[in-house]
């Protein structure tokens, strides 16, 4: 064998080895779209009126329709009503406290200090549902 031969069959199986390296198809393509819309595999979630859509259904954050849409993939019914929930009782925990800022603000002094205790009780809920809902975030495998 010439040196030029030796030099085309290493390039060869180099070429060969490099192709099946990176011959493989992921199982989950996830697409920033525009408008902050992402798209995983088929599932499109927008955004409409401040909600975010996927599958006719809608969450409080993007991160929530996402983690929704890769439970669906893996066929994982159960995590994915989990994360609906706590995304639905950390919507409804935040409208309540904006409510009571808004009242608060716009109230007499006695009103005010209701509302101010009010906030003072939702805010550890708030922080509790949010922590939750991001630790079952984080053990979905993409």
């Amino acid at each position: 064998m010439t040196p030029s031969t030796t030099n085309s069959l290493t390039k060869q199986t180099l070429h060969q080895r490099i192709d099946r390296l990176l011959d493989f198809t992921p199982e989950v393509k996830i697409q920033k779209l525009e408008y902050g819309s992402i798209k995983v595999n088929d599932t499109v979630i927008s955004n409409r009126y401040g909600c975010w859509i996927c599958d006719g259904v809608s969450f409080y954050r993007r991160k929530s329709a996402v983690g929704y849409a890769l439970c669906l993939l893996r066929n994982d019914t159960q995590k994915a009503n989990a994360i609906c929930k706590l995304d639905q009782k950390l919507q409804k925990v935040k409208c309540d406290i904006d409510v009571y800022h808004y009242h608060m603000r716009k109230s007499n002094p006695k009103r005010q200090i209701v509302m101010s205790n009010r906030i003072s009780a939702d805010m550890p809920v708030l922080h509790t549902v949010d922590a939750q809902l991001t630790s079952l975030l984080k053990t979905i495998q993409v």
